[in-house]
């Protein structure tokens, strides 16, 4: 298999604010998607899924203290060691850093204490690099009929996959085409935290606002609920993830908004089953008459590593016309989640399909195949069973 190469940065001993963020904008350069720095470590980047070594020598525990202190502020360390944890944001910016005029670099950081191989109680700082250009969906090789259902006039799309599926970038990329081709669009989003950084001079319609939970309101449902009163277009949600958002994504999508929200769920039928299976028992039923009037998409992401070094996106999905919507009517909703399955599977449109087929093609090995599907999966397909 190629591996792309990544040549640590020379800190020359020191980590000090200024050094880390040049190191940051070195990283971001070599098309590093994450930063992991713990004490008692080296650090390390992920490069196109791929973890790689960055610096010569180890973290002092000693030395993330002050930089932290430094860069974020000196409340972080304190929700540390207190256990909570905490969540912020970085952007870099100036010439100096070697960042060009009028860009900007940003990243979403989480900060944790942990036992890290010989220290007991070290800091963790996981950093997410946000690209300073919005990804432009039309280069993402989107299926056809797909990109058409990224738009409907109204309803819920729902974006799924695990950590790291590239979900944030499809959503950019739906809002950014949305603000160059669809003009008569207003766009407004609630985030956490805020990522990529919509709008700008090429923006055709109003400018798009994003909101950011804990700031600037407290949480996603309650984003919603403020939604309703700005006539919006497109509302995008950070994450549909309990009950009070859920419901008040599908409200919205009923009351004649398209409401985008992401979901860290595996397959299409895993996804329709968890939006349910949130409310109680006794609200289910009611509850899922609901999901399918406002359904419009489901499509679940996986980002595979490539024999070239690089990754490449698969999809499953399901579009929730007419047609599929009277289907699932029809039927108790306890089994929707098999229909669906059942449907892709026939249709060869499974993410295990999408992933045996780049197998075949030599773009991805055997066992890339296995971690996404298992061996069970790969040997009924090396023998040709269904």
């Amino acid at each position: 298999m190629s591996e792309l190469a990544f040549e640590p940065y020379d800190f020359r001993g020191e980590l000090d604010p200024d050094t880390f963020k040049r190191f940051v904008v070195y990283a971001a350069q070599q098309g590093v998607s994450d930063i992991l720095v713990q004490g008692g470590d080296h650090i390390w980047v992920e490069l196109h899924g791929r973890q790689r070594r960055a610096s010569y020598q180890t973290v002092k525990q000693g030395q993330l203290s002050a930089l932290i202190s430094s860069v974020w502020g000196p409340d972080v360390e304190g929700a540390i060691r207190a256990g909570t944890g905490a969540d912020r944001s970085l952007e870099l910016f100036g010439e100096e850093l070697g960042i060009a005029r009028g860009k900007r670099l940003r990243a979403r950081n989480n900060f944790i204490q942990a036992r890290v191989a010989q220290l007991d109680a070290a800091f963790a700082i996981t950093m997410r690099l946000i690209p300073a250009e919005l990804p432009d969906i039309t280069t993402m090789d989107i299926e056809p009929d797909l990109f058409e259902a990224f738009y409907p006039a109204k309803g819920l799309v729902l974006v799924c996959g695990p950590t790291g599926s590239g979900k944030t970038t499809l959503l950019a990329g739906i809002y950014g085409y949305a603000g160059v081709m669809m003009p008569d669009r207003k766009v407004i989003t609630y985030e956490d935290p805020v990522e990529f950084v919509l709008g700008g001079p090429h923006w055709r319609g109003p400018q798009p606002a994003q909101s950011q939970i804990g700031r600037d309101i407290a949480d996603f449902a309650s984003g919603l609920r403020n939604a309703m009163r700005r006539k919006p277009s497109i509302i995008g949600i950070g994450e549909a993830r309990d009950l009070e958002t859920i419901d008040a994504a599908i409200e919205a999508g009923l009351t004649g908004h398209l409401c985008n929200a992401s979901c860290h769920t595996d397959s299409v039928a895993e996804t329709i089953n968890r939006m349910i299976q949130v409310y109680p028992p006794a609200q289910q039923s009611a509850i899922a008459s609901r999901l399918i009037g406002s359904l419009a998409l489901i499509v679940v992401q996986r980002l595979l590593k490539t024999t070239d070094g690089k990754r490449q996106a698969i999809r499953e999905y399901l579009i929730f016309d007419r047609e599929l919507r009277n289907e699932l009517q029809d039927q108790p909703f306890e089994r929707w989640p098999k229909m669906l399955r059942e449907k892709l599977e026939a249709e060869h449109a499974t993410l295990d399909d999408k992933a045996w087929g780049l197998l075949h093609a030599g773009r991805i090995d055997k066992q890339e195949f296995i971690e996404l599907a298992g061996h069970k999966a790969y040997a009924q397909r090396a023998k040709g069973t269904p």
